[in-house]
């Protein structure tokens, strides 16, 4: 069964881009991709599913990415959450803290890195970068 992947970004040419670096796992079936330009449409879509990985970014419109986290949190799951940001990490590092399994990445991205731990963070085999 295909791992679900939630990717919450108000950039909406960004979709494209994840489009494009999951193709192959997707193609293959081992992953499925959700795209998310509002965060709002995300929370309304949590409500009867439950991805494996969520990747967020940070800074974004109406709701961010630690609020997603924190509503994820109240709902009692504990899902690897993904921030994207510009700002350094450290700003955030006491935040993340409460939200349970969590990574940061700053921008630009290093999307090799990125790939490669989500492989290995839900268990795929090689496929993704």
């Amino acid at each position: 069964m295909a791992k679900t992947i939630a990717i919450i970004d108000d950039e909406k040419e960004m979709e494209y881009l994840y489009k494009m670096l999951f193709e192959p796992a997707v193609e293959k079936n081992i992953v499925e991709v959700k795209f998310f330009d509002d965060a709002r449409k995300f929370v309304e879509w949590f409500e009867t599913n439950t991805p494996d990985l969520i990747l967020s970014d940070v800074n974004m419109p109406h709701m961010n990415g630690f609020e997603i986290a924190q509503k994820i949190r109240e709902d009692g799951h504990k899902i690897l959450t993904y921030f994207i940001s510009g700002d350094d990490e450290s700003e955030y590092t006491q935040q993340m803290k409460k939200f349970g399994p969590c990574r940061y990445f700053s921008k630009p991205l290093d999307f090799d890195q990125i790939l490669g731990l989500i492989e290995e963070d839900l268990n795929l085999p090689h496929v993704l970068n």
